[in-house]
């Protein structure tokens, strides 16, 4: 009888174990489901990061806007050299003067970084004109503006031995001639938004194309492994000089007078070479560049986020006619923007 009562308790304990194949199929179903759920997930995080990039630049957009409110003028971009003596917007690169610093640093007290923007004045640039640098440019490069980092490509981290932060986004510049980006002959950033430091100023009303038209500030096109090395990442964020870490171009010109677009790119097609750094690229006009690129560009799927003169920020698509894009970067062509 023993038996008896012993076999029926055996049988409930196997029924109540997993086969191999339910185990199996279980661990299938999770991972389907898993499967299922990670793009959606990852789609959320990047609407976050996005939404959040979207942001930085309505601040940015704010700032310019504040800063135009107070000086009567939009910030310029940034110049080389030492304003104080003769000719000398040939040299490389950055500003001897805390005058020639980028517009980054200029809106920052409109950012609400006014502690960063004290950690430098005048009194600190070189008494003698040509020589030194102003003393606490390194000081204020050493601190991370998290408002200039678009968190779908990287977060704030110093970088190289002096521990320098950059900024993912530049201002719009206009059209890119086959001048020296610093020479006198170039267009300096006159037909843009952003305009070199001593070549010139404009106003928000000034543009002639209307500002809901014309993009102010965007993403910069950097790729994934160029963080810091590329031509258009090497330098602080506050004195780049006039310079394709803080400015970049839609529109090209050849020598020969012929006009074209240069629409945005994913950082993923953003000029590379994993051996050297260094690199060429030619864009849709026929202009072979080096990786002082022009281009705008992001890590975001689909497009790049832009903020319009007038403040608002759209997202433009990879797929943007060159033609199309050409006319948003400038301010003075007279052509109507065809959407």
């Amino acid at each position: 009888m023993v038996g008896f009562f012993k076999n029926p308790d055996t049988r409930r304990r196997r029924r109540g174990a997993f086969t191999l194949v339910e185990l199996l199929v279980v661990i299938a179903i999770i991972g389907i489901l898993i499967a299922l759920l990670l793009p959606a997930v990852q789609a959320a995080r990047e609407a976050a990061r996005r939404s959040q990039c979207t942001n930085n630049l309505k601040q940015i957009g704010l700032a310019m806007h504040n800063f135009q409110d107070v000086y009567g003028k939009l910030p310029n971009g940034g110049r080389d050299g030492d304003h104080r003596v003769p000719n000398p917007l040939s040299a490389c690169c950055n500003s001897r003067t805390r005058y020639g610093w980028s517009f980054f640093y200029h809106i920052l007290p409109f950012i609400e970084q006014r502690t960063v923007y004290d950690l430098a004045s005048d009194q600190d640039d070189p008494a003698t004109p040509g020589s030194g640098q102003n003393s606490k440019e390194n000081i204020v490069a050493q601190k991370a503006v998290k408002v200039f980092y678009c968190p779908s490509r990287r977060s704030p981290e110093p970088i190289g031995s002096g521990k320098f932060y950059r900024s993912d986004y530049a201002g719009n510049a206009g059209e890119r001639d086959q001048a020296d980006i610093r020479s006198s002959d170039s267009s300096g950033g006159k037909h843009g938004v952003i305009i070199q430091t001593d070549r010139g100023t404009t106003r928000i009303e000034l543009i002639r194309d209307g500002s809901s038209n014309t993009i102010m500030v965007s993403e910069k096109a950097l790729h994934p492994k160029a963080y810091g090395s590329d031509g258009g990442d090497n330098e602080r964020w506050n004195n780049a000089g006039w310079d394709e870490d803080i400015v970049r171009f839609g529109a090209g010109r050849l020598s020969n007078g012929t006009t074209y677009g240069i629409p945005p790119i994913p950082d993923s097609k953003s000029p590379h070479n994993p051996g050297t750094g260094w690199t060429t690229v030619t864009d849709e006009g026929g202009r072979v560049w080096g990786t002082w690129h022009p281009f705008f560009g992001s890590s975001h799927p689909g497009g790049v986020n832009a903020c319009m003169a007038d403040g608002g920020v759209r997202l433009i698509s990879f797929t943007i006619q060159s033609k199309v894009f050409r006319l948003l970067c400038l301010t003075d062509d007279g052509e109507p923007v065809e959407n």
